[in-house]
């Protein structure tokens, strides 16, 4: 009787036990008190390995929350409990804030924030499919030479579209089905703009739970071309790219004029994405759907240069290029702007606070841009950043009336609640740009050192 109580009886575990299991063949986290052992599953993990390797050995409550549907929790974390977190040790603190914020989360959840509007998508995929149909007229059955170039311009709107739209099925948040949105991210992403859907969760869900750290998140490592911070200048080790970035004599060259290069940059970023692309899938990395996300980027090249080939000189066929690759780069500078001003860590960002770990590490790194309603197609629900990071898996649609609920959420609880207009952003990101810049030049790796050892 003893042996058969001692057996339903959980272990207990204390956080400084749980924090020994912080690797990828020992992987602990804690969720809702209870601690869990991934190490067997991070491997198979559908959002990849990195966002619970960031997390290991750590409470990561409303981390999970945030990423998983309710059903993980019933179904899938059960079988991987090992025990509970000791009750007079607990790390994660209920406040009014976080009583606050969990309310809100079941009322975006019951209120139906995560029901997507499908007409929504049904315009969307109508006038996309116009758009395309006019690309090709411009380019295929158009003899004026100018009318084929400004195709371009057709082309960059075409893409930004389809990112947002991969954005969205990325984080399910279109069908809320794991395979569904699989499957059209591959045509979205790999097929109608080249970029691999699969390269995009593994950098995007990594950026989304450590956001604006150093070492940890792929979306500011950018060097040599860029250092959103001096905290670059000391040469890092990036996690996510398993290599040392160093701060050597070319990255100081463009890091000095990155706020002049910066929209060129933004314009030319694609190239990179397309490379990354590949390597990703060609690698011995575990990626999901390897074949489709090969063939179907094989499938978009084949489409986008036999469009290409229509176009009578090579001059037209660079400027048409060149036109749709540095415009769809808008959607690059849309991306930085609610995060390269904001924030930056050494570390998991989570860390560096005590309570609402979550919250308000996401409040410190990311920034809303306001605009009209009338003018979210532009920006296809990036400007509500904030909103997103906390609540990743909801409908594009929803997100504005949610902005309004966090906005009342930070004023109750006396919260700066950081957001400017498209242009303002623009500017002081610029800036950002600029003060890293002026700082680079007077930067010396032994006083560097210096300042660190004292500081």
């Amino acid at each position: 009787m003893t042996v058969a109580l001692q057996r339903r009886t959980p272990k207990v575990y204390t956080l400084d036990e749980v924090k020994e299991h912080c690797s990828k063949g020992d992987c602990w986290v804690v969720v809702e008190d209870s601690v869990y052992d991934l190490s067997k599953w991070i491997g198979h993990h559908p959002g990849g390995e990195l966002p619970i390797l960031y997390m290991a050995g750590r409470e990561c409550t409303d981390v999970f929350k945030a990423f998983h549907p309710a059903w993980v929790f019933t179904k899938k974390l059960p079988a991987f409990k090992i025990g509970k977190l000791d009750d007079t040790r607990k790390e994660k603190k209920e406040t009014s804030l976080s009583e606050d914020f969990e309310k809100l989360r079941q009322e975006i959840i019951e209120g139906g924030g995560l029901q997507t509007n499908y007409w929504f998508y049904i315009r969307l995929a109508s006038m996309l499919a116009l758009l395309f149909a006019s690309i090709i007229y411009c380019v295929v059955f158009s003899n004026n030479v100018y009318i084929q170039v400004a195709a371009g311009i057709l082309v960059a709107v075409f893409w930004q579209q389809m990112a947002f739209i991969g954005h969205d099925a990325g984080h399910h948040a279109i069908f809320h089905d794991e395979q569904w949105d699989d499957r059209l991210g591959l045509v979205v992403g790999n097929l109608l703009t080249g970029v691999s859907i699969g390269w995009w969760k593994k950098s995007h869900n990594a950026h989304h739970v450590v956001t604006n750290s150093v070492e940890l998140d792929p979306d500011i490592q950018h060097l040599p071309v860029l250092a959103v911070t001096d905290k670059f200048f000391n040469s890092i080790k990036s996690i996510y790219h398993d290599r040392v970035m160093h701060f050597d004599g070319l990255a100081k060259f463009f890091v000095r004029y990155q706020h002049h290069l910066y929209f060129l940059i933004m314009g030319l970023a694609r190239f990179n994405l397309y490379a990354q692309s590949f390597l990703l899938v060609l690698s011995k990395e575990r990626v999901k759907l390897r074949v489709m996300e090969f063939v179907t980027m094989v499938l978009f090249w084949t489409w986008y240069l036999t469009l290409c080939s229509y176009l009578p000189t090579w001059s037209t066929r660079f400027a048409f290029v060149f036109l749709a690759h540095f415009l769809a780069g808008i959607i690059h500078i849309q991306i930085t702007l609610s995060h390269f001003s904001m924030e930056t860590y050494n570390g998991l960002p989570l860390d560096a606070f005590k309570e609402n770990r979550f919250l308000l590490s996401q409040m410190d790194t990311t920034m809303d841009i306001e605009c009209d309603p009338n003018l979210d197609f532009f920006h296809g629900g990036l400007q509500f950043q904030f909103e997103h990071h906390l609540f990743p898996r909801v409908a594009r649609q929803n997100l504005r009336s949610i902005q309004e609920k966090m906005k009342l959420l930070c004023k109750k609880h006396g919260l700066p609640y950081r957001s400017k207009s498209f242009v303002d952003a623009n500017i002081e990101v610029i800036q950002c740009l600029k003060d890293t810049a002026e700082k680079s030049k007077c930067f010396s790796p032994k006083i560097w050192d210096s300042v660190h050892c004292i500081g």
